[in-house]
């Protein structure tokens, strides 16, 4: 997937390209990415880009008007025009013919009207002739982006480490943001990243730079999905289901090895329920522990539909022939800007076997966000702190502080309920910054955001997601192979199950727990049931693992130490890891900042070693 990177200098623009060819290669991360740079003025714009045969027409140079006043870049892809501008599909979007058409539309109708753009996608706008810059993105941030100014100018890039090349923007840390990250989840809120000096760019936003500091807005708002009225329930089935299969439909576009990661619950098998049939070719990926639900599930879920399957355990000790979980987890750092907290970088254990057979990734996380219940409880900042979730160790922020930027966070929304400040602030980092990781090697697409599809479920009344149970009854109704007796993950039931079948298999597993002691102590056969896919408790305890997490977190310059406090730091990691009376994201935020931060000035000084400057195009299309 393409990825965007720019200098807009201050003055004369004596070294752009090589400042941009700096950016690139911070930012690269196989050498099978293509680049190309690009100048007008004081700009310098670089694009890296996946070498794929079947978008072998993608030139890559931006559209440029026919006085030579606008050029137009893009990365990234749409799915739906809606209404602004019509297109066969996505991998037509990558073409030079669509980044004029789009570029015209623009110019007509106002940058604003990208918001009916349906896509996961970048777009930088630039007027020559009153060198002002304009940067453009999808509702949601699918790509992520970064932005930072000194005196010399103003950087962007999809990348952290890609912004920190451009001159007069220090590497300094943002210390503040590790309290935010050992209160809420591991994550930020905010614009904040691991640096002070860069920040991230919202979904939906404008930004405009011109003769100064950049401005900031947004065309479009959690408040413009219009209501949906509630109908009876097999209406809205159909509705729901229609809008699915044109969202799955259009992200198949092009796809010539399509496939996915297949957990054991239910959002991911609604697009291989979808998806497999149509293809004849998909691969499904899991990972997680051997013999866990999540394995089995999926297994049986893949066979329904004729897909071909495979499990990849997580947790490779390091013995020969094997992968140490660790070093593979720690070596995404840099590639996710030290923005993913040990726990989640697991989603990156399987990026080696994903780019062998996948060319197209559909994504099912956040889901059950969208079309299911997850957040319908978020309708106070109480509620919202809760689903980070908020953490009240002695690390971070007392109940009070974080009450309060929550409150300010909901505050921002303005109309709109305050669920979408979940949308704004936890799932651009929990799933878009290590599907980033993802993109650099395939394409990935997410169904689930689709504009049409999202807009219809979230414009319902909560009690159709919530109590009415929406999302259940339409996946058990459109696809009975995969949902009717395959149980969910999280129930180990079915879904649909009735409440009192429910408890009994609670108790069962209850029952069964307690006496598997006794059944061992006998000599008879007691497996145990894996409901987990991850035991961090387990594998973070091994000697040699706690040796190195502890020793990047209690290390004499540890910058977490020394914000939060030595002997607080000291007491909740020895607590964790001696009776796991700690969140287990509070110690992988924290291995994750000292580690990212100890690692980035090598990182910087090599990129900046190598002084061969790429090629640059200045060809109008």
């Amino acid at each position: 997937m393409t990825m965007l990177c720019g200098w807009l200098s201050a003055g004369e623009n004596r070294n752009g390209n090589l400042i941009v060819g700096a950016m690139q290669r911070a930012l690269r991360v196989h050498s099978g990415q293509t680049e190309a740079v690009w100048q007008s003025g004081n700009l310098t714009v670089g694009l890296l880009e996946l070498p794929e045969a079947q978008y072998i027409e993608n030139v890559y140079a931006p559209a440029v008007s026919a006085d030579g006043r606008f050029w137009l870049w893009m990365a990234g892809e749409a799915f739906d025009g809606g209404g602004l501008i019509e297109f066969a599909d996505a991998t037509e979007t990558c073409s030079p013919k669509f980044r004029r058409r789009l570029l015209e539309k623009l110019l007509t109708n106002g940058v604003d009207a990208i918001a009916k753009l349906d896509g996961e996608y970048q777009v930088v706008l630039w007027d020559s002739r009153e060198r002002e810059l304009t940067i453009l993105n999808d509702r949601f941030g699918s790509l992520p982006l970064y932005w930072a100014q000194s005196s010399q100018g103003f950087a962007f890039a999809g990348g952290v480490r890609g912004v920190l090349m451009a001159p007069g923007v220090s590497a300094e840390p943002d210390t503040e943001t590790i309290r935010e990250a050992v209160s809420f989840g591991g994550f930020r809120l905010g614009d904040r990243t691991n640096v002070a000096a860069v920040k991230m760019v919202a979904g939906a936003s404008v930004v405009t730079v011109k003769n100064g500091s950049p401005k900031f807005r947004r065309h479009w708002r959690w408040s413009d999905i219009p209501p949906v009225e509630q109908r009876p329930m097999p209406e809205l089935i159909e509705e729901l289901h229609r809008r699915w299969q044109l969202a799955v439909k259009r992200r198949l576009a092009g796809a010539k090895r399509p496939g996915q990661t297949l957990s054991g619950g239910l959002d991911s098998r609604a697009i291989l329920a979808e998806a497999a049939p149509q293809t004849g070719t998909w691969t499904a990926i899991t990972y997680g522990i051997a013999g866990c639900d999540d394995q089995r599930y999926a297994q049986r879920a893949a066979k329904s539909v004729g897909a071909k399957w495979l499990f990849q355990e997580l947790y490779g000790e390091g013995e020969s022939g094997k992968t140490d979980w660790l070093e593979q987890r720690t070596q995404y750092i840099h590639q996710t800007d030290g923005l993913i907290a040990l726990t989640d970088l697991m989603h990156l254990e399987t990026l080696p076997l994903q780019a062998e057979l996948i060319d197209v990734h559909l994504s099912g996380y956040i889901g059950d966000a969208v079309s299911g219940p997850t957040f319908n409880d978020a309708t106070t900042p109480e509620g919202v702190i809760s689903k980070l979730p908020y953490y009240g160790t002695e690390l971070g922020m007392d109940y009070s502080e974080a009450l309060a930027l929550a409150e300010m966070k909901v505050e921002e929304l303005e109309s709109a309920p305050a669920r979408f400040a979940l949308f704004d602030h936890k799932l651009p980092q929990s799933t878009n910054r290590w599907g980033e990781a993802w993109r650099a090697w395939f394409r990935v697409r997410r169904p689930f955001t689709d504009y049409a599809f999202f807009d219809f479920c979230q414009g319902l009344p909560p009690v159709v997601r919530g109590e009415l149970n929406l999302h259940e009854r339409w996946l058990r109704a459109k696809y009975p192979t995969c949902f009717a007796t395959i149980p969910n993950q999280k129930t180990g039931m079915p879904i649909l199950t009735p409440n009192w079948l429910l408890q009994m298999e609670r108790g069962r597993r209850l029952v069964w727990k307690k006496t598997q002691p006794l059944l061992a102590r006998l000599g008879l056969p007691a497996r145990p049931r894996i409901r987990n896919y991850t035991d961090d408790e387990v594998y973070w305890r091994t000697p040699e693992a706690r040796r190195r997490i502890e020793g990047a977190i209690l290390s004499p310059d540890s910058i977490s130490c020394h914000v939060l406090g030595r002997e607080k730091v000291t007491a909740v990691v020895n607590r964790w890891f001696e009776r796991g009376a700690a969140p287990a994201q509070v110690i992988g935020a924290m291995y994750v900042y000292e580690t990212y931060h100890r690692a980035l000035p090598e990182l910087l000084k090599t990129a900046s070693a190598q002084t061969v400057a790429p090629i640059s195009f200045q060809k109008a299309i």
